[in-house]
């Protein structure tokens, strides 16, 4: 049965060409885009995701606010971390990094500008899914001026020379860095970059004691089953403990009177898979997006799918005259009105499917152009789960069957007696 509706609805489809054709381009530009819309989209949110620990790693976050001076940053103070895996029976593990940007590594007389760098604890490779090709995870970052590089840094820096335990100088530092391992580059939905990490015990301010210089990013692993909201309310008592002393030296006041004067001083413990999505935290890491403007896109897939469905749609139904005569003869020869939509409704589908193949192919070359637009590194990653194609083409038929319903139902009715006197309702 199936076999002969396609037949039926093929040879049918060869007799409208035209109409084939505007009903094929117009509805496969409108998926090609909703499709690129949603890659976009769940590339925004597949940022950290990756990360085997996400669920018990966090940021840590200053609120702060002193006189009309409002302050929301990732940064805090050097000893702050180490403070919070003594005093928080909670936390299994803290690193802490800071983002210098660019750096120039010299080799020889060469001078090579790598663009992110940053400083890490030796944790890194622990609290974060980064690959590390060469070197043993443990110890990369446990010495001082060690220095571990990206697969694309070690590339352009030593070609195809192995650069373990190689000596390389960093802007106008006087002391050699050693490489001590080789990472894969960090991926794209990262809210970090990094071409190159050397050890955060490399800078003198590592041990700085000064709990009010905030320069670094502290990440604190809880241990299993930790609910952070008991780490958050420990803060007010480690705020009083520490930086209470600071404040009076300071301020001459408490710290309670300090807060009591409309002051503000808290921490709290951001979620990694959140601070992509979080632009009112300062940090020097990428720039975040604003949740709202993915749902503003996630709309206008839809839209755009609703429009060129409803488009098709009345395409379909302005084609309705022309092919009065045939589903009268149909009637005429027995044909019910069931079969009648099934067949309008396998045109419709059809059609749909072929749009769809369409518009991956749009998807597929217009890609490249679309993340350089956007300054973007977003995959074509449409077949990169199990379930892509079942939904593709679930898609591809809720499509055909949106666009294709009112059609069949408006022409099915049609009074055979009326269509064959040239009379249609």
């Amino acid at each position: 049965m199936i076999k002969n509706l396609l037949k039926h609805s093929l040879r049918s489809l060869k007799k409208q060409k035209g109409y084939v054709f505007i009903n094929i381009l117009g509805l496969s530009i409108g998926i090609a885009c909703s499709l690129i819309i949603t890659l976009f989209v769940i590339h925004q949110l597949s940022y950290d995701q990756y990360h085997t620990k996400k669920e018990r790693l966090y940021r840590l976050v200053l609120d702060g606010k002193i006189g009309d001076q409002e302050l929301m940053t990732s940064s805090s103070a050097a000893v702050i971390g180490p403070t919070m895996v003594i005093d928080f029976p909670e936390v299994e593990s803290v690193n802490r990094i800071n983002f210098v940007g660019e750096t120039i590594i010299k080799k020889g007389d060469q001078n090579y500008v790598i663009s992110d760098c940053m400083e890490s604890d030796s944790l890194f490779f622990d609290l974060f899914s980064i690959p590390l090709l060469k070197g043993d995870k443990k110890s990369v970052l446990n010495s001082p001026n060690a220095i571990v590089l990206s697969e694309t840094t070690a590339n352009l820096i030593f070609g195809d020379e192995d650069p373990i335990n190689k000596m390389v100088k960093i802007n106008t530092r006087q002391d050699p860095f050693i490489i001590t391992g080789v990472m894969a580059d960090v991926l794209e939905n990262t809210h970090f970059n990094a071409d190159l990490i050397t050890s955060f015990i490399t800078n003198p301010r590592s041990q700085d004691p000064e709990w009010l210089n905030n320069s670094f990013n502290t990440y604190v692993l809880l241990k299993p089953n930790t609910n952070p909201e008991n780490v958050n309310a420990k803060f007010p008592g480690m705020i009083e403990k520490y930086i209470g002393p600071r404040v009076l030296q300071l301020f001459g006041v408490s710290i309670s009177e300090f807060l009591e004067q409309g002051n503000r001083y808290n921490f709290r413990l951001q979620s990694i898979s959140k601070i992509h999505h979080d632009p009112t935290i300062l940090d020097g890491a990428k720039p975040a997006s604003d949740p709202k403007y993915l749902i503003i896109f996630g709309s206008i897939a839809i839209l755009i799918i609703v429009i060129a469905s409803i488009n098709f749609m009345n395409l379909s139904t302005a084609q309705a005259t022309k092919r009065a005569k045939e589903v009268g003869i149909k009637k005429v020869s027995g044909s019910s009105r069931g079969a009648l939509i099934s067949q309008f409704l396998s045109d419709s589908t059809i059609i749909s499917f072929i749009a769809l193949i369409l518009a991956v192919i749009i998807v597929w070359v217009a890609m490249p152009f679309f993340n350089n637009l956007l300054n973007a590194d977003v995959p074509f990653n449409l077949f990169s789960n199990w379930y892509s194609i079942p939904i593709l083409i679930g898609f591809s038929i809720f499509v055909g069957i949106l666009a294709g319903a009112y059609p069949a139902f408006y022409l099915s009715s049609f009074n055979p007696n009326a269509v064959l006197r040239g009379k249609v309702r």
